[in-house]
């Protein structure tokens, strides 16, 4: 076979490669305008459903706002929402008569909603009132314990002429000190309460500032006031101490209160509030507690 076939050949080789891909391609442009057509109104069909899509979730989403409906979703509704809703529905009855709260703790329901179930249960508190109380599953050894005063289990006995629920932050934080310390589970909220009214550490304004000195001195620990300054609450806790705070209105309180301090890291203090399990899940920075505390002591082991 000569040169001129050879070349010959591989053209016509070449063109068989490249005129079907071009007969497709003639074929598609044929078929094109009808298809065109045909998507233009399938295109035209989606964007007509995706627009009623839109306006009917923009609808519902404005509905749900202004009614809550989705909280009447089962599984939907979180914590704060069913708490704020028990909260409301349960001060609706106290207001119609329907159920019989003292005034105190409605307004202790409507100020920390933790209290739900407290207040709720005042009803059946002679359950609870001078029952034996048992703290195995409250206390971890090497760990500071969170009690709170509102506790069923002792919250409805009485410290002075009040409920330990509304007025007991002073002992409740001296039994969280004295279980860290001793590992003691005899003792808990209400006997510690006890004790307090007994020495006379319970005066007509709550708990005797004396109780945090003399009276955990009565108890076994040693107790002793220090100045206000970081690095001297630093200090106390770097020892193995605990810190309890007297504090004036503010993040913790309307009136007063007392908190424990049980550590800090660089984020800030490890809060144990008596009254407000919330404020106990963060910490809190030293400029913020320095504004609020009153007075504040030192708690060691003696």
């Amino acid at each position: 076979m000569g040169q001129c076939d050879r070349d010959l050949q591989i053209i016509s080789f070449e063109r068989t490669e490249v005129l079907p891909q071009r007969g497709v391609g003639q074929d598609r442009r044929r078929m094109s305008a009808p298809a065109r057509r045909k998507k233009r109104l399938k295109q035209k069909r989606r964007l007509k459903k995706a627009g009623i899509l839109c306006i009917t979730a923009a609808l519902l989403f404005t509905v749900s706002y202004w009614t809550n409906w989705f909280s009447e979703i089962p599984g939907l509704e979180n914590k704060t929402v069913r708490l704020k809703r028990q909260v409301e529905s349960l001060v609706k009855k106290a207001v119609d008569g329907q159920a019989d709260y003292p005034a105190e703790l409605v307004e202790l329901m409507e100020q920390n909603e933790e209290t739900v179930d407290f207040v709720k249960n005042y009803a059946e508190r002679d359950r609870y009132i001078g029952k034996e109380i048992n703290l195995s599953d409250s206390v971890e050894a090497g760990s500071v314990p969170l009690l709170m005063q509102w506790d069923k289990r002792w919250g409805y006995d009485l410290y002075g002429d009040a409920m330990i629920g509304l007025a007991g932050c002073g002992p409740t934080c001296m039994t969280m000190a004295y279980l860290y310390y001793t590992g003691d589970l005899t003792m808990n909220p209400r006997k510690m309460a006890e004790y307090a009214q007994e020495r006379g550490y319970h005066t007509e304004e709550g708990t005797s500032w004396s109780f945090w000195t003399d009276g955990a001195a009565d108890i076994g620990l040693y107790g002793e006031q220090i100045s206000l300054s970081e690095n001297n609450m630093k200090a106390v806790l770097d020892c193995g101490g605990l810190l309890v705070c007297s504090m004036s209105p503010g993040d913790f309180t309307t009136k007063g209160h007392f908190i424990l301090l049980r550590g800090y890291d660089e984020h800030g203090f490890f809060v144990h509030d008596p009254n407000r399990k919330e404020n106990s899940k963060k910490q809190w920075e030293y400029d913020t507690l320095s504004t609020q505390i009153k007075n504040l002591w030192a708690i060691y082991d003696n």
